[in-house]
């Protein structure tokens, strides 16, 4: 009996780990904070503006980017943090990304394009809080190396 109850009390406490560490939602409107964001040898946006629905393991957003002299840009994807490839199309053109989560808090990110000229890798943090979420990225290209943090503030 007394077996069964430490087993019991064992499995209890167990669950309980398991729920304290269930991601936090990424859902909710994003907007890139551009001046605390930090661009390197990027071109810096005028603004980003994201919607995320978040469900664990799967994630969608949608958004726009706006550029000097340029007009809004659309975006968008759909997937889950699964380690397994979606299609996806950037500004420099179409290929795959595999995401998948390394804690709570953290995800990484791996796209590349078919020919494996363009290959950007991200790590994106949330905050304990759940209202910043950085976005720390590193692009290869035919261009060289390019590296840049994105600060995005929940509201």
């Amino acid at each position: 009996m007394q077996l069964a109850l430490k087993a019991a009390a064992l499995l209890l406490a167990l669950s309980c780990g398991a729920f304290a560490v269930q991601p936090p939602t990424l859902t909710g409107n994003w907007h890139l904070n551009v001046e605390k964001s930090k661009w390197g040898a990027m071109t810096k946006p005028l603004s980003v503006i994201l919607k995320i629905e978040h469900n664990e393991p799967n994630l969608s957003y949608h958004g726009t980017v706006t550029y000097a002299n340029e007009e809004e840009r659309p975006f968008g994807f759909s997937g889950a943090f699964d380690g397994k490839p979606y299609p996806m199309s950037r500004s420099f053109g179409d290929g795959e990304i595999v995401m998948k989560r390394i804690d709570a808090y953290t995800i990484e990110s791996s796209f590349r394009t078919p020919d494996g000229k363009y290959v950007e890798s991200a790590r994106t943090t949330l905050s304990r809080d759940g209202r910043t979420m950085t976005r720390a990225l590193k692009l290869t290209s035919p261009e060289g190396k390019k590296n840049w943090t994105e600060i995005y503030e929940k509201r």
